[in-house]
């Protein structure tokens, strides 16, 4: 007992001090820690904590109020193409994914091995497992539970598996350390408990624990880049999101709103390529990465109407109903297809 008690007053008299900057670093994440795989700051080992001053963010309060995106926007997946689906669909849930949605090659297949053509997955929020299931609330609305962001995985069109490229377009996929960490917060502060190894992902694409605030357990998808500032004035002039930190190598963008109710959405990383690829320097996106959706809650058509005199913008694809929304598709300044999609 009187261990216990012990215990709980370290942990509670060190809350403001180590828990509460611990969880801030994923609203202004450390600029000088970079997860890229060839940048040359890079450190290995143990993921660092690292101490920094934030304010939470009011959701209720937007920092760019007069863009039509910025308080009706989320991050909703991304497309990835895969050899097996079954084998990285196996992957994810190893580690506590749900599958969303799937749809096998062959529906009408009776010796019980049906093989996976898409399938949808996510990980999770934080703080959707604190709703409590007796609440009178609890088929309302607002208590739903969250749309956290998923990976779409869909079955490559190569033909020969041995002929698949994964480019260098994805730099990480980060994984929240709290889905290791939420029961046992201490462990980490006092050293006892370090982030497990997210093992080796079956596509070559680069899995790693990362430093969060309650929120998305899929907190940040990171690509890379050869231009910061053409890419942070697309992402924040263009589609209304936030820059929550950048230095010379490295830029963070978040919707930060109301639209995702179970804590911090995830973010959007870019990190500079270096050095720069042969033969250009230009993004090698491979057979992989296809494209990231961003839903909305902002009219397709009237974006479309002030995109088409902007521009910074190249539309790829004009408004048009596809499974059952209306989107439309850009480039980003690092040939990355982003497509607007509306939210129900």
């Amino acid at each position: 007992m009187l261990a216990f008690c012990i215990r709980n007053y370290i942990l509670w008299s060190f809350f403001p001090l180590v828990i509460l900057p611990w969880i801030s670093w994923a609203f202004v994440p450390h600029t000088h820690y970079h997860h890229g795989t060839s940048l040359p700051s890079q450190r290995v080992g143990r993921t660092p904590i690292v101490f920094l001053a934030s304010e939470p963010v009011d959701h209720h309060q937007s920092t760019s109020s007069s863009h039509p995106m910025a308080d009706t926007s989320f991050l909703s997946h991304v497309m990835l193409k895969v050899p097996s689906v079954d084998r990285t669909v196996d992957y994810w849930t190893r580690k506590g994914a749900k599958i969303r949605m799937s749809r096998p090659k062959n529906p009408d297949a009776t010796n019980g091995d049906v093989e996976l053509m898409r399938a949808f997955v996510e990980l999770g929020c934080s703080s959707s497992s604190s709703s409590k299931k007796d609440d009178d609330t609890a088929s309302s609305p607002s208590s739903s539970p969250p749309i956290c962001f998923a990976l779409e995985l869909v079955s490559s069109s190569s033909s020969k598996e041995s002929s698949y490229s994964i480019g260098n377009a994805i730099s990480y996929i980060g994984v929240s350390m709290l889905m290791q960490f939420q029961n046992n917060l201490l462990g980490v502060i006092t050293g006892q408990e370090t982030p497990d190894a997210q093992g080796d992902e079956p596509n070559g694409i680069r899995v790693q624990s990362v430093a969060s605030a309650p929120g998305d357990f899929l907190a940040r998808l990171a690509l890379q880049t050869t231009n910061l500032t053409a890419t942070q004035q697309f992402y924040t002039n263009i589609l209304g999101m936030e820059a929550k930190a950048q230095d010379e190598t490295m830029l963070c963008l978040r919707y930060d709103n109301a639209c995702f109710t179970g804590g911090v959405p995830t973010t959007l990383v870019f990190d500079v390529i270096s050095p720069p690829p042969p033969p250009d320097g230009k993004i090698q996106v491979g057979d992989c990465f296809d494209h990231f959706v961003i839903a909305t809650k902002a009219s397709i058509e009237d974006l479309h109407a002030q995109f088409s005199t902007n521009d910074q913008c190249r539309i790829f694809m004009k408004p048009t109903n596809m499974f059952g929304k209306q989107v439309m598709g850009l480039v980003d300044p690092n040939g990355y297809k982003v497509i607007l999609a509306s939210a129900s």
